[in-house]
């Protein structure tokens, strides 16, 4: 029995495996009596978790194709209906979808993060989110509430796409703080920091346009600026961020249309662009004419060292497109972002916006305005803050504890994540197939990169699991990775040794 899995398609492997078991029915390969590989077989062969192949299993039992006998095995019990119809009369060719399509490959790393669901008993490091378990629910009813008492009937009605004119005066108001001034009319609210993206792709960036990328970077960022038909230049990221010596010499050599970068607590590396690189970024990109968007959602969860301003707080020339977003800090189920940047730039944001999102969800922006103005935001950030400093030194010490020597990790001054290298032969992504089987989950390094990715490199997040847990995770993962290693060297130890009896 053969299957053909395509693990780059956007339809999960399990469902592949159901899909050809359908169409081996239905073209008699497979018949009524037959008997199916056993899960464990089965997984082994297709290089796959023993859980995809059960999934694939029991949706087939569910439609009544396969029945499983305990000590006997798993056997074929019924045909699809559609079969007895299409031997009644010919049917049309089916729509031809996958060659009308165009790819969209890069997208594939969310699909997998979201299938990995950690309900299932598995621990999860691979989500660099808030903690469900700390959102201050009763606190933002009454926001809710209130907000709905006092204007419901018109946050209920259709809204500029510009976003609720209130949450805009705030946020002026709050980017001051930080040294950033920004009139409301240079404030456009989106429905995140991806939207943000697009909208700025759209306006700035043309068909034959290249974009400079830090290189590894967030892979929303990645399915925006490189599709098929996108041109981009990647710069290294180093310990201190972007490396600026590489991207002056892009600069002087080429004119991308815009430079991306997370300055403070890059995703994936956690790394922090110190002061006097910011000033320089700005310099070079000042001396190019290349505008820079600056992705700043991180930015305030610091917890320790001295906060940095963001570079729009540097920016005297109106270069520094600005995005940020209440998904770290808050609700991510909100989908409330902004941009700041000049009125003639978010003029022409807010009419890219209108072709695809005429009019803004009041509502949510309301709430959350609501919940920021009486200082409950701040209070929430204060506490996760501390909250999360503590699972990151655990994570820390969880990682000198049970993590191999050879392994090397950063140590983030603050964001929600680990980048971790792995002994350069091994696979992360294989690593992740076994790590799965033993209940923990985390994101492969490789998703992060727009070119040359690294195989050995992974991201733990440590946000959205207790202490205990991450503890516990990160003792299953270095078990994992430390019996990897073993087997490794007992090959290579075995391919040298039937290397020297060839020899003589």
């Amino acid at each position: 029995m053969l299957f053909e899995l395509n693990r780059e398609n956007h339809i999960p492997l399990y469902a592949q495996i159901v899909v050809q078991v359908r169409d081996m029915i239905n073209k008699g390969a497979l018949r009524v009596g037959d008997r199916l590989p056993a899960n464990r077989e089965l997984a082994k062969s297709l290089g796959v978790n023993r859980t995809t192949v059960s999934t694939a299993y029991a949706e087939l039992a569910a439609d009544g194709l396969i029945t499983s006998q305990v000590g006997r095995g798993t056997f074929i019990s019924g045909v699809p209906a559609i079969r007895a119809r299409r031997e009644d009369r010919a049917q049309p060719p089916s729509m031809p979808w996958a060659a009308l399509l165009t790819e969209q490959r890069r997208e594939n790393w969310l699909d997998g993060m979201l299938m990995a669901n950690p309900s299932g008993g598995n621990i999860s490091l691979a989500y660099s989110l808030p903690s469900a378990d700390m959102f201050p629910l009763d606190d933002f009813r009454k926001c809710v509430d209130r907000v709905m008492r006092r204007e419901g009937r018109s946050l209920l009605q259709l809204g500029r796409s510009s976003g609720y004119e209130p949450l805009r005066e705030h946020l002026s108001v709050q980017m001051a703080l930080m040294g950033v001034k920004a009139e409301p009319e240079e404030i456009l609210i989106t429905n995140g920091c991806q939207q943000s993206l697009d909208l700025i792709r759209q306006i700035l960036v043309g068909p034959d346009d290249e974009v400079a990328l830090e290189n590894p970077t967030y892979p929303g960022a990645l399915g925006i600026f490189c599709g098929p038909a996108s041109k981009y230049v990647s710069v290294p990221v180093t310990e201190q961020g972007m490396d600026l010596d590489v991207l002056e010499d892009i600069l002087s050599q080429r004119r991308p249309k815009l430079i991306y970068t997370i300055p403070s607590f890059h995703n994936p590396t956690g790394a922090t662009m110190g002061m006097q690189a910011r000033r320089r970024l700005i310099e070079l990109a000042i001396r190019h004419r290349v505008p820079i968007v600056e992705d700043d959602i991180y930015g305030e969860m610091r917890y320790e060292g001295a906060m940095l301003p963001p570079l729009k707080a540097l920016d005297e020339y109106g270069i520094v497109i600005y995005i940020n977003s209440f998904s770290k800090v808050s609700f991510p189920g909100l989908r409330v972002g902004w941009v700041v940047a000049p009125r003639m730039v978010i003029d022409h944001l807010n009419r890219a916006k209108e072709r695809s999102d005429l009019h803004a969800s009041l509502m949510t922006q309301a709430a959350i305005h609501e919940f920021s103005r009486h200082g409950l935001l701040a209070r929430h950030i204060k506490r996760v803050k501390r909250a999360y400093a503590e699972r990151r030194d655990c994570m820390l010490g969880a990682l000198e504890g049970h993590f191999p020597d050879e392994a090397r990790w950063n140590m983030p001054e603050g964001g929600m994540a680990f980048w971790v290298e792995l002994p350069e032969h091994l696979s992360a992504s294989q690593v992740l197939l076994q790590a799965a089987e033993q209940g923990v989950i985390f994101s492969p390094g490789e998703a992060f990169y727009c070119s040359l990715p690294r195989q050995n490199m992974m991201r733990l997040s440590f946000t959205m699991a207790s202490p205990p847990l991450i503890e516990e995770a990160i003792k299953r993962l270095g078990r994992v990775i430390e019996a990897r290693m073993s087997s490794l060297k007992k090959q290579k130890g075995l391919h040298r040794a039937e290397a020297y009896r060839a020899l003589v």
